[in-house]
């Protein structure tokens, strides 16, 4: 038999974790069974992949469900049913089940679970050409690294790794599927072990467990990743963590890891106490916070934190209250991810309680709530769009990081940087560092620090690796600084050039004089005005921003 499996990924790099755990369970249990991988992703054009999957010779079509790619499987499925009508398709997935009977077209099967808890009747219902419109799967003990050596030079070639090392949550979140079976399944950590040493002898450049919950145990948290650390071949390993469960062992450890190892999103939702009571989300605010902050502090570690907007009892204020506490301890990439009422969740049938209104569709995309009416979370969904394209980069690190230090209101900051976008209609326009840059220069003009704050786009500009000043961040005298440096600078300056390589240094470089009090609030004088030298590579840290050294009164240094 000839099956075909397809998944649509939301980008390239991704790749789908599922289909190979679906091909794995269908060879063991299909004697003279050939099956193909297939991935696209939700963004191809719709007509060449359709005519593509109709291509394939197959007795059954296999599509993995995802509320991102829900629309896009379900327009599928009815087109190649008319062109094909005779192969099954068999929907799995978490969301397969979202879909009612009157969307799909006759044939369809859907499951539910995991696959490698499914009854044995399926294999032969599947021979037979004799499926059930429906089978629902246990849950499993057992989901082996589903990889084959060939899936490194083929299907995983430029993606993501995605890997398990168990399965559940220990929260039971309202709004999440993983509420619906409570309890975390850990494999073995021999096995573990074993094949974490498979996938890394091909040097996979991204490795992202998808464990609900990484360190729900610390001890086994903390033993992977001391493997990890010994093992890695310059791979980079993403973990999906609760703040508050953190160890002193752990921190300890994390403090000897490079920069660029390891990657954390840090699922904290809320800080409002009501709002996380509501959705049976048990965390203690105050150890997550203090917990974040010294993530922050090991300084190698990027740290992507998530809110969620629309939950229960979040109102405008209290949602900018949750921003407020995580912007003051500025971590990477803060991510405002509208609340999704999935299908079946508890959430899901609360929502007459909280009066809930969200798109009927995939997705399902929260559009208000008691506490939230639309034209306010509208605001906030712009308010959040306005600071992913702002704050979410390397961009403007000092510059935001100056409001961090200072104790500004980030909520208001932000809620008035979108006023200001919306003049200059940044959304509808490319979102370029320049465009955010010139926006930033005008929005700041009036105010009581707006020289500081120019200075400070202007050491960010050239620390992502500019080698010149635009209009808008002079004028500066460049040339100016650098022919009167070179007049002035001894013939030998260590480390930085001997008397072969100063030419160089000078060609490649770039020099702009600072006020003492830009310096003083970047750490690198004590108030004294002085000149950056930036130079043409990058440091060997976090966010591998150029290299900068300051000629000055004190001396240079880096």
């Amino acid at each position: 038999m000839k099956f075909s499996l397809i998944g649509f990924n939301c980008r390239f790099t991704h790749s789908c974790l599922s289909l190979f755990y679906l091909r794995q369970e269908l060879c063991k249990n299909i004697d003279d069974v050939a099956v193909n991988i297939n991935q696209f992703t939700i963004n191809d054009p719709y007509y060449p992949t359709l005519m593509q999957i109709s291509s394939f010779a197959a007795d059954a079509f296999f599509f993995s469900v995802y509320i991102w790619n829900a629309h896009i499987i379900k327009r599928i499925i009815n087109d190649l049913a008319q062109i094909q009508p005779f192969p099954r398709f068999i929907l799995g997935g978490p969301h397969g089940i979202a879909f009612n009977a009157d969307e799909l077209p006759a044939g369809c099967t859907v499951v539910s679970g995991e696959i490698e808890g499914i009854d044995r009747s399926f294999y032969t219902d599947l021979k037979n050409g004799s499926l059930r419109p429906s089978y629902h799967c246990s849950r499993s003990r057992e989901f082996a690294s589903p990889f084959t050596s060939e899936d490194f030079a083929d299907q995983l070639v430029n993606r993501h790794i995605y890997y398990e090392s168990s399965r559940g949550c220990p929260y039971s979140c309202s709004y999440c599927i993983s509420s619906l079976e409570p309890g975390v399944r850990y494999k073995d950590m021999h096995k573990v072990r074993q094949e974490l040493t498979e996938i890394l002898a091909h040097k996979p450049l991204s490795l992202r467990f998808v464990d609900r919950t990484f360190n729900a145990s610390d001890k086994r948290a903390l033993e992977i990743w001391q493997f990890l650390r010994e093992e890695s071949p310059g791979t980079t390993f993403h973990f999906e963590i609760a703040p508050d469960l953190f160890s002193e062992d752990m921190f300890a450890f994390l403090q000897t890891i490079p920069p660029q190892l390891f990657q954390f999103e840090v699922g904290i939702q809320s800080t409002h106490t009501e709002t996380l009571a509501a959705i049976n989300r048990k965390s203690s605010i105050s150890s997550s916070l203090d917990n974040i902050k010294r993530l922050m502090q090991i300084n190698t570690i990027h740290l992507h934190v998530d809110l969620i907007l629309g939950l229960p009892y979040e109102t405008f204020a209290s949602f900018g209250k949750s921003f407020n506490d995580i912007f003051a301890i500025g971590p990477h990439y803060i991510q405002m991810g509208l609340l999704k009422v999935l299908p079946h969740t508890p959430l899901s049938g609360q929502l007459p309680e909280f009066s809930i209104q969200h798109c009927k569709y995939p997705p399902y995309e929260v559009l208000s709530t008691r506490w939230l009416p639309h034209d306010e979370l509208a605001e906030l969904f712009w308010f959040g769009e306005c600071f992913e394209a702002f704050y979410n980069n390397r961009y403007f690190r000092a510059f935001f990081g100056f409001l961090q230090r200072n104790g500004r209101d980030g909520f208001q900051f932000f809620l008035d940087l979108l006023a200001a976008c919306r003049k200059h209609h940044f959304f509808n326009r490319a979102k370029t560092q320049l465009l955010m840059s010139e926006i930033l220069a005008d929005f700041i003009r009036n105010d009581p620090m707006g020289g500081l704050l120019q200075e400070l786009l202007i050491y960010d500009w050239l620390r992502s690796g500019h080698r010149f000043l635009p209009d808008h961040l002079g004028p500066h005298v460049l040339k100016q600084t650098k022919d009167q440096l070179w007049r002035e600078l001894p013939q030998e300056l260590l480390p930085f050039y001997n008397c072969v390589s100063r030419s160089n240094f000078f060609k490649l470089s770039l020099f702009v004089k600072f006020a003492g009090e830009t310096l003083k609030e970047l750490g690198l004088t004590n108030g004294e005005e002085g000149v950056l030298c930036f130079l043409n590579e990058k440091e060997n840290a976090l966010l591998e921003l150029h290299k900068v050294a300051l000629i000055g009164p004190l001396g240079p240094y880096t």
